[in-house]
């Protein structure tokens, strides 16, 4: 390759490669029954499928406890004890 193809080569690479954002991957750290801790980067809201799956193999579904440290803390609990919204 000459130097005069490589350089619209090599801007070409690097305009590609600013475009593309590092993966990212939430994941879960420890967990039972009672709850989940999922480390995450970003969103907090792209946590909540995989609180659910967690929380799916006890037949619980996820509930926010709280967020500390990119550290988001879900209580696993039965689907009929979550608080419903007022009417």
């Amino acid at each position: 390759m000459t130097r005069r193809s490589a350089r619209p080569f090599l801007l070409t690479l690097g305009a590609l490669l600013a475009g593309c954002d590092p993966p990212h991957h939430d994941v879960a750290m420890r967990g039972n029954a009672d709850g989940v801790i999922i480390n995450y980067f970003g969103d907090i809201a792209e946590t909540l499928p995989l609180a659910r799956q967690h929380c799916a193999q006890y037949e619980r579904v996820p509930m926010l406890h709280q967020t500390q440290d990119n550290n988001a803390i879900y209580f696993c609990v039965r689907a009929d004890a979550v608080p419903r919204p007022a009417s």
